[in-house]
């Protein structure tokens, strides 16, 4: 079975034997680990074309179209899985989304009670309990509006063979159909999306996948302090190599590519339904 040969890195929360264990000296370390092709899956998480955070949009439209559409392009010619995973709105403007859709996806069941504490009035940060909820934003509640007209990049949409999920489970069961045990992550944003979703590196994480990060194919939302030196963006890389799995580079994964003879590129299977 070809496999990529991929060196990973994750954050250490030890030192070595004999060396004072203090967080001075808990280091980045790199192992390499070999990843069956047939058994890995790239996913692509919130790949938009658009966001009302014009410097965001602009950042992540240059690493999709420059770094992360060449990773795509080679690992889907080493015949790799390849699933977008751009939130349930925008998965649905898909038809692949429905492959391996269950019924609440597809909106014939919910198997989720609706929730009793708090109230719901506290969660909606309502009537006595607004005190509570951040300032409305009167950009932010216009982009609320029209958030449902985006798609995915066109650099990098979907072509025939790819999947698109709309939720974590959905997920879950394209890996257990196609015995998929490794998942590269690539999208946005580092520090929320990325970690956060039901798809999102926590989760599946927990679920046992082994997750490994392209770290140059991701960006988080920054703040003024933050902006310049990315610290939300590497913040959130760090805790994915400290507490979920590990990362690598796109230039790793090229590399690679390179490495898998012709022989070895197997075609993309067809999806399954």
């Amino acid at each position: 079975m070809p496999a990529l040969r991929l060196p990973v890195r994750y954050q250490r929360t030890c030192a070595d034997p004999g060396i004072p264990t203090e967080e001075i000296n808990f280091e980045l370390t790199t192992l390499e680990h070999d990843y069956p092709v047939e058994q890995t899956a790239l996913v692509l998480v919130d790949c938009w074309d658009s966001h009302y955070i014009k410097s965001h949009e602009r950042l992540t439209g240059e690493i999709m179209r420059k770094t992360l559409k060449p990773v795509i392009e080679a690992l889907r010619g080493a015949g790799m899985t390849i699933v977008h995973a751009p939130s349930p709105p925008q998965a649905k403007k898909y038809d692949a989304w429905t492959h391996f859709a269950g019924p609440d996806e597809l909106g014939l069941s919910s198997s989720s009670p609706a929730a009793d504490w708090p109230p719901e009035e506290f969660r909606k940060r309502e009537g006595d309990h607004a005190q509570f909820a951040k300032l409305k934003e009167p950009v932010l509640q216009e982009y609320y509006q029209v958030m449902d007209q985006r798609r995915i990049l066109p650099d990098i949409e979907p072509v025939e063979g790819d999947f698109v999920v709309a939720t974590g489970e959905q997920l879950h069961r394209l890996l257990r159909h196609r015995e998929i045990v490794h998942l590269l992550y690539a999208g946005f944003a580092t520090n929320m999306c990325i970690l956060y979703r039901d798809y999102g590196t926590r989760a599946m994480g927990a679920r046992g996948y082994n997750v490994v990060l392209i770290r140059d194919c991701t960006l988080g939302i920054e703040g003024s302090e933050t902006f310049e030196e990315s610290r939300l963006t590497q913040a959130a890389i760090r805790m994915i190599e400290q507490q979920t799995g590990f990362s690598t580079t796109s230039a790793a994964v090229l590399t690679a590519c390179q490495v898998l003879s012709p022989a070895e590129h197997r075609p993309t299977l067809p999806r399954q339904t």
